[in-house]
């Protein structure tokens, strides 16, 4: 509807749904029944796999590597024998340790006997006795011994847990190395996750809310986990760091990239997906479809996620809202609805 106005221009005094005129061809759309259910708020971060539980493994005695009976990725049962020393200089020094040890035990007894004492008597002076293990060298003999007894006992390393072996550092006929880890087994039957969020998202996010993970080498597949953890520290560039647990995940490596997808579920709310709510002179609009008609309705928009938004005012529950074929649509016009494919 128009009106002339006083300098002689027409004006309209209807509101912007006359904007578009209905067309008289029905429109093929697709709809969606607004529902009033619990909204989930998506928080999306970046992070990096870690290992929930592992052990480093250090050789235990000194020398020359014999065999390694393992390679990265392999999977062992805790027991399995992973490498093994050469023994025969671990097992000639124990023998001339078990020799050296002897020899300090006669001179100890001789000690003894020399200031009158039975070696094997109970009623020697706890401080006599001392002094004779110190001065036979006895003391130290057994130290020796009972090292080289463990070295022997232990050429060979075993794995303390269950799981995947990483980072081996070890290879026939080279010397052990004390020094740092010979493998990292890395239990995969939980993994953890580590990443960061915004310091404005930390109401959205707690101990114990649902995770989604995604590892970018593997897009097609998803893991679910919770957070266990959120650092109660905001760091300089406005971030907090939370970690995360999740299981049945064997094909994760650690040190992964993967993107992390945090579900909360924020309270009970009517919402529609997000491509029901299109944009008519700069207000949010949804499309209700009634006797085959689109019905334009303005809407006042809450709180969204990666496919859903809230809907505050403008839409009810079990309306039947437009999700595609809305971009041109006018109120009023005629409309073929379709079935969703989803």
């Amino acid at each position: 509807m128009v009106a002339v106005s006083c300098g002689g221009k027409q004006a309209n005094i209807d509101d912007e749904k006359q904007e578009e005129l209905p067309n008289e061809t029905a429109q093929t759309v697709e709809v969606a029944i607004a529902e009033n259910a619990d909204f989930h708020i998506d928080i999306i971060s970046n992070g990096k796999v870690t290992a929930g539980t592992y052990a480093d493994v250090f050789w235990e005695a000194d020398g020359r590597i014999a065999d390694v009976r393992v390679s990265n990725g392999q999977r062992v049962i805790k027991g399995d024998t992973l490498a093994r020393l050469e023994a025969f200089r671990l097992n000639n020094t124990l023998k001339t340790s078990q020799s050296n040890m002897e020899q300090a035990r006669l001179q100890m007894m001789d000690n003894l006997i020399g200031q009158g004492y039975e070696p094997e008597a109970d009623d020697i002076p706890e401080k006599v006795r001392d002094i004779a293990e110190i001065k036979s060298g006895y003391r130290n003999a057994v130290a020796s011994y009972e090292l080289a007894k463990y070295e022997a006992e232990h050429c060979a390393v075993v794995a303390p847990i269950s799981g995947v072996v990483a980072n081996l550092n070890a290879s026939t006929s080279n010397k052990a190395d004390q020094s740092k880890p010979m493998c990292r087994i890395i239990s995969q039957t939980a993994m953890n996750v580590e990443f960061s969020i915004i310091e404005s998202e930390l109401p959205m996010v707690a101990k114990g809310a649902a995770i989604e993970v995604t590892a970018f080498a593997m897009p097609d597949r998803q893991w679910t986990g919770r957070v266990t953890e959120v650092n109660p520290f905001v760091e300089t560039n406005g971030m907090v760091k939370v970690k995360g647990q999740i299981s049945n995940c064997t094909e994760l490596f650690e040190g992964m990239n993967v993107s992390v997808k945090v579900n909360r579920v924020v309270g009970r709310y009517v919402s529609v997906p997000k491509t029901a709510v299109v944009m008519r002179s700069g207000r949010p609009v949804v499309f209700t479809v009634k006797n085959n008609e689109a019905q334009w309705v303005y809407i006042e928009k809450g709180a969204e996620n990666s496919t859903n938004i809230v809907i505050e005012s403008g839409i009810n529950e079990g309306d039947s809202v437009v999700v595609s074929g809305n971009t041109f649509l006018a109120h009023k016009s005629k409309v073929k609805v379709i079935e969703n494919e989803e």
